[in-house]
């Protein structure tokens, strides 16, 4: 009898252990249907921009709704098939704004922000900055122009665009590595009238690439806004005071006049004013 109860008592300990075992698994795993939460496409794995997104870089998670971004993709057919504009790391949310549809021109063109241009110019070891230029950095242009006085030649070197993104080195446009390569050709972001700017220095002296700090946001005054701040506080030439004209003195004509009354004998003057100006012809003087 003692036995017996010993087994019995082993058996109800037994089902007691897998009752809360499958309680706790019950408990650790998501319900397939939460009411709570919202289904968000995530990336499983970290990839470079330039990536055409497949399941195997999916997952499906289910998020509370106050933590979903805006216009985030929550199933796997809108998000497969797209191209990466941006690295994404493991766990970010997958939105319109990161990706790009597949053969909607090449991954730089995606890359290029809106209403900005992609230039691209040669450099050497020098200018490109021994190599240490990558895709994301940024950059200032400097041109450096000879200009002759009589028989010496002088050099003067000026930053005609700062601030400008670097978009690819070479054909590659995601940042893999951070080691130095010499490269042939930068491609970098600008606006429309910078891509005009970029190109006519060009033409008119040796280009020069000064790398900057990521955390460098500081504005650089370039030398077309020196000319026009020099152009807007440059002196107006001061015109020589005109004299007014002098009035000429007038010319007094006097005449004399006898009268003769009966035996009295009387001489009148009789004087007026002329102008400076000749006459015409010439009044003989006469005494009465």
């Amino acid at each position: 009898m003692r036995s017996l109860f010993f087994v019995l008592i082993s058996i109800g300990f037994g089902i007691g252990a897998v009752l809360l075992a499958q309680n706790w698994l019950k408990q650790g795993q998501p319900s397939d249907i939460d009411d709570n939460r919202q289904p968000v496409m995530t990336m499983a794995i970290s990839v470079p921009s330039g990536t055409i997104i497949q399941e195997k870089h999916l997952v499906l998670k289910s998020v509370p709704p106050g933590l979903v971004p805006d216009e985030v993709l929550s199933k796997p057919e809108q998000v497969v098939g797209m191209v990466a504009k941006f690295p994404l790391v493991e766990g970010d949310f997958l939105s319109r704004q990161k990706l790009v549809p597949k053969g909607e021109g090449s991954v730089l063109a995606s890359l290029i922000a809106p209403n900005m241009r992609a230039v691209t110019i040669r450099v050497n070891d020098v200018v490109g900055v021994a190599g240490f230029l990558l895709p994301g950095n940024r950059v200032d242009v400097l041109v450096t122009l000879a200009k002759r006085r009589s028989a010496d030649e002088t050099a003067q070197t000026e930053v005609v665009l700062s601030n400008l993104k670097v978009l690819a080195v070479d054909q590659r446009a995601n940042q893999d590595s951070n080691q130095p390569v010499l490269v042939r050709a930068v491609t970098l972001e600008v606006t429309l009238e910078q891509a005009e700017e970029l190109m006519s220095a060009r033409s008119r002296g040796n280009i020069q690439l000064a790398l900057r700090n990521p955390n460098d946001d500081v504005e650089v005054a370039v030398a077309s806004d020196e000319a026009a701040q020099t152009a807007q506080v440059a002196p107006e030439p001061v015109a020589a005071p005109v004299s007014e004209p002098v009035a000429p003195a007038p010319v007094t004509q006097r005449r004399r006049f006898e009268v003769i009354k009966g035996t009295q004998q009387q001489t009148i003057t009789v004087g007026r004013e002329l102008s400076t100006v000749p006459a015409p012809t010439t009044m003989a003087k006469k005494d009465g």
